[in-house]
């Protein structure tokens, strides 16, 4: 889960040092973890394996990935700051920015989860994943499609639904302004097979979530988090203190954005 620090970079949308990011990141971990550990399951995940989990945010994922590999085997958690990430015996935290860092080799499996798409440098960083995976190993890309709007199921006003797009509005723009891909998920597969990984597949979910939960909660916290960004792309103090109110309104459900995991496995060599 890609964030920043106080001194922001272009590519990365969210601070790990402010107040509110311990809920942003709590929360993003309880929308997403699931899926992605079903698609670890499935790849054959197992004790002893070397596993990097890149963009590691509170690191919920690093936890659950620690006690799958065990005994025997070891997680590296990397982000831009780690401050959330939890420790264990067998996890190894690193502070820095993936453009910028050399990964372990003959790592099992590599996750990369909501990093990607933040990054223009997102073809460079996808090649020094793969040449951290071992022959066979399963690299794992996780990433939002911002480009499918259609999320609100059932809102309580025509108003409602207005500052929820409004608030869309902005925070994709800005996202955009720093070099993000809204779409980028889309072409993840493409990418992956023109890079020679193999067997590459996507899992793409969604769920519904009432107001006061799950991605409703999150996108308050990203109107906290980027207040004055939406106040610069026209919405006022008034319109943001009511967009929170309808996210905390049961009477609304509301749809994650697209959320697609796409695997690929390095060839083992001959």
């Amino acid at each position: 889960m890609t964030t920043t620090t106080a001194g922001e970079q272009a590519g990365y949308m969210f601070d790990n040092a402010t107040d509110e990011a311990a809920n942003q990141l709590r929360f993003l971990g309880e929308i997403l973890d699931p899926g992605t550990r079903r698609a670890l399951t499935e790849i054959g995940l197992a004790p002893g394996w070397t596993v990097t989990d890149v963009g590691a945010g509170a690191g919920t994922l690093t936890a659950w990935l620690s006690d799958q590999v065990a005994p025997g085997g070891h997680v590296t958690a990397v982000d831009l700051d780690p401050r959330h990430i939890p420790t264990a015996p067998n996890i190894t935290v690193r502070a820095g920015d993936i453009r910028q860092l050399t990964l372990d080799g003959s790592q099992q499996a590599v996750v990369a989860r909501l990093v990607l798409m933040h990054l223009p440098e997102r073809q460079q960083v996808l090649a020094q994943l793969m040449e951290a995976l071992a022959p066979g190993g399963v690299l794992v890309v996780a990433d939002w499609d911002c480009t499918w709007r259609d999320m609100v199921r059932r809102s309580p006003s025509p108003r409602a639904t207005a500052l929820i797009e409004r608030f869309h509005d902005g925070l994709l723009a800005f996202g955009e302004s720093r070099g993000a891909d809204m779409g980028w998920a889309k072409r993840a597969p493409e990418a992956m097979l023109r890079a020679g990984l193999v067997d590459v597949v996507s899992y793409i979910e969604s769920r519904s979530w009432r107001g006061g939960t799950g991605i409703c909660l999150l996108h308050r916290s990203n109107s906290i988090q980027r207040e004055a960004e939406l106040l610069e792309a026209g919405m006022t103090r008034e319109d943001l203190t009511e967009l929170r109110e309808v996210l905390m309104d049961p009477d609304l459900v509301m749809s994650g954005y697209l959320m697609h995991t796409t695997v690929g496995r390095r060839a083992t060599q001959a």
